[in-house]
């Protein structure tokens, strides 16, 4: 399916650019196979844009993550902004839905392995601590909410202050365990996704803080004094 990408895509494509580049950004000459690294985007700028472009179209992380490929280039990124921001009016007819094909048993369990692969519950995270694992939990929202309240021993790194200078100090040898307030919140997936992009190993935590108290896990930060919720887990 083809998609109309129209002046008005185009100026929002600069803007999105000049912020994440601090500096004004004339796409006017640049051709759609020019490459995003040639204006100046690392891969985590690029991820950056990315996320904020979909964050203001309202798109659902989740539902997208299969379709979803991080733009190379400036018509990568035109493609992109077109198929979420452009008025419906603008956008081509969507195809006829297709037959859909029966889900094989093998693909049922290869989704829910990844699950396991790229989750942890609070239960097996406090396991993995008791056990001494060679891991590191990361806050990814604001210091702020950090110094209210979080998991004893976690690093701050709220994931909108997230680029190359910041995690060139990080070992690249533990499991990264991201969080966030909850189910209501994705800093923590957006925090594992700019992690996993510079290439660390990283899971998120199911539930986050939330859930963290909910099981009875302790928390430290000045308002923790006001956690006094506990829970016994039935798995």
């Amino acid at each position: 399916m083809s998609t109309v990408v129209n002046d008005t895509v185009k100026e929002k494509v600069g803007e999105y650019l000049e912020t994440a580049l601090g500096k004004p950004v004339d796409l006017a000459p640049l051709p759609d196979s020019t490459p995003l690294n040639t204006l100046g985007l690392d891969s985590l700028l690029t991820i950056s844009v990315l996320v904020t472009l979909l964050e203001d179209a309202g798109v659902d992380l989740g539902e997208h993550a299969d379709s979803l490929v991080t733009p190379s280039t400036l018509g990568d990124l035109y493609a992109l902004a077109g198929r979420f921001l452009a008025e419906p009016e603008e956008q081509a007819p969507a195809a006829a839905p297709s037959a859909a094909e029966p889900r094989e048993h093998n693909d049922q369990l290869a989704y829910y392995q990844a699950k396991l692969a790229y989750e942890i519950d609070s239960a097996d995270l406090q396991d993995a601590l008791d056990a001494g694992q060679d891991l590191v939990v990361v806050d990814g929202r604001s210091s702020e909410s950090y110094a209210a309240g979080h998991i004893p021993g976690a690093v701050s790194i709220p994931h909108r202050s997230i680029s190359q200078d910041s995690l060139a100090g990080l070992s690249r040898a533990p499991l990264y365990v991201t969080y966030c307030d909850g189910i209501g919140c994705n800093a923590s997936t957006k925090t594992a996704i700019k992690l996993a992009t510079a290439g660390f190993r990283v899971k998120e935590l199911i539930g986050g803080l939330d859930w963290w108290k909910r099981d009875g896990h302790p928390i430290e930060g000045h308002a923790a004094a006001d956690h006094t919720h506990h829970a016994t887990c039935g798995c």
